[in-house]
């Protein structure tokens, strides 16, 4: 297990991790035990940054580039936390750490990543029982994540990036891609038939917001000018063309304020902290919808089964929108659930001073 959490009010901000952390290779994949998660990113002003996921950006460890970055940094300071996140990316994409061309194998490691995460999905595996052609299947989906990808935000930090010499890069990876695929599923592919499906959509996931392998980065803390605390969470994977491929996680962002008093954030494995706040697992929580579901309509079938139903009477019972009232069953349970557990524990969590945050922990984990 692998969990980071954030507790902040208008006192201030605690942040706890396990010291657990994932280091991703070519032909490993490694969790440790006795990682450092949590670092001060100065020494002279209140802003911290946590790391879940991979401890690691293309060979280098998370925890070496903070502490250089820190000595960079010195006593200098910024008027909000978000300049200290911005200057950190700034930093970190200036320097040459990431030039050497052995790191391209992270790049294949990432494009590898991408190819098993499709053949990986339910749909996929399903097919491929039924007897599809794995060659062609592989193709299909490809050429389909392609079209589905664009649809979803494109990332700003790769907008220049040189797609000739990107393109070219990816072309150079695809005979590795297919020999690795070779040696799982124990024969040739066609590499005249897959390589422009790869290519294109390893390009398009490239530039849109999917991750799979990545680090997320949590900056917390305050600006020179800002008197509540936030949090600014990042995702960040590789560097491609010079560039650091991130972007900014604004659903797991918090800001203080007179409107938000307080705010616990789980981060990575969610389900222990969420089924605390909620006061029921998400689990549960989404298969009691899934029943519910079920049960309406096994309840309206049923009825249309009586027999001499006056026509009139079955035709309205088979034009019943059964979703929308799994929808309004959905939404009522969460408001339940946010009015009788989430608001009194932020209530409560509110009221904390700063020595005492450090404390809900114990209760939450």
């Amino acid at each position: 297990m692998t969990a980071v959490a954030g507790i902040l009010n208008k006192q201030g901000v605690a942040i706890a991790a396990d010291s657990a952390v994932t280091v991703n290779g070519v032909n490993h994949r490694k969790v440790y035990n006795s990682a450092n998660k949590i670092f001060t990113l100065s020494k002279y002003h209140p802003v911290g940054i946590a790391i879940y996921n991979s401890a690691q950006i293309m060979g280098i460890p998370w925890e070496i580039l903070i502490k250089e970055y820190r000595k960079q940094i010195g006593d200098k300071s910024f008027p909000k936390l978000s300049d200290y996140k911005d200057n950190f990316l700034s930093w970190l994409e200036a320097n040459n750490y990431f030039i050497e061309k052995q790191n391209n194998t992270y790049i294949f490691v990432d494009f590898l990543s991408f190819v098993q995460a499709i053949i990986n999905e339910p749909q996929f595996q399903s097919e491929l029982r039924k007897g599809a052609d794995i060659e062609t299947l592989l193709s299909d989906k490809l050429n389909n994540f392609s079209l589905e990808i664009i649809k979803s935000p494109s990332i700003d930090s790769l907008k220049g990036i040189n797609e000739p010499d990107t393109k070219k890069l990816i072309a150079s990876l695809v005979p590795e891609i297919l020999g690795a695929l070779s040696n799982n599923f124990n024969r040739n592919f066609d590499q005249s038939k897959l390589e422009k499906p790869l290519l294109e959509s390893y390009f398009n996931f490239l530039n849109h917001d999917w991750f799979i392998q990545y680090t997320g980065l949590i900056f917390t803390g305050y600006g020179e000018t800002e008197i509540f605390p936030r949090l600014i969470t990042i995702n960040v994977s590789l560097v491609i063309d010079g560039k650091l491929r991130f972007i900014e996680d604004k659903k797991k962002e918090v800001v203080i304020s007179d409107a938000n008093n307080a705010s616990i954030r789980p981060f990575a494995q969610t389900d222990v902290i969420d089924t605390v706040l909620q006061g029921i697992s998400p689990e549960l929580k989404g298969l009691s919808t899934n029943v519910f579901g079920d049960f309406i309509n096994q309840f309206i079938h049923e009825i249309t089964q009586i027999p001499s139903i006056p026509a009139e009477l079955l035709v309205s019972l088979q034009a019943i929108n059964t979703q929308q009232y799994v929808q309004n069953y959905h939404q009522q349970l969460g408001n339940i659930v946010s009015k009788r557990y989430v608001k009194p524990l932020m209530g409560a969590v509110a009221q904390l001073s700063k020595e005492d945050l450090k404390n809900i922990f114990k209760f939450v984990s």
